[in-house]
């Protein structure tokens, strides 16, 4: 069964610009992935780790577009500006890049978010101000609800 990263946690960044992941999250890494990642960002805002095989499995969606798309390439150069690939250490620890660091703020009150399949750290003032600044109101769960209704179930082994 694949696990999946869920919740919140509030993480500190030590002197060295490392954050340590939570020892939940470290569970899912090593039962359903391995501790190799990408790291990266889309407007360095915030910092996106990925697992390399689902950050692979990305990537190869990406290929087989089989044509030219500019927002794809967009995206695909901004993930690319940022990106680096990287490891978690024995002790749980993710060096987060310098330049990324300084540019998403991670300093001060730190909040890393499981969404599902990858994770994402936030400065938490700034996580609060734009992400959690307007209501999810009942216009935007009933656009969740028709997507989430159209994809298909998943299957027992999941």
């Amino acid at each position: 069964m694949i696990q999946r990263f869920r919740g919140s946690y509030e993480v500190k960044i030590d002197d060295r610009g490392r954050i340590k992941i939570p020892v939940k999250f470290i569970h899912v890494f090593d039962s359903s992935f391995e501790r190799e990642i990408y790291i990266t960002s889309l407007n360095g805002d915030h910092v996106i780790l990925y697992p390399i095989k689902i950050w692979g499995e990305m990537e190869l969606k990406i290929e087989n577009v089989g044509v030219w798309n500019p927002d794809i390439d967009d995206f695909m150069s901004r993930l690319s500006y940022w990106g680096t690939e990287s490891e978690i250490d024995l002790k749980g620890r993710v060096l987060i890049p310098p330049e990324l660091r300084r540019e998403s703020q991670l300093d001060g009150s730190i909040r890393i978010l499981g969404k599902a399949n990858h994770l994402v750290i936030w400065n938490d003032d700034l996580f609060k101000a734009r992400e959690l600044g307007d209501t999810f109101g009942k216009e935007k769960l009933h656009e969740v609800s028709k997507i989430l209704n159209a994809v298909p179930s998943l299957s027992s082994d999941e």
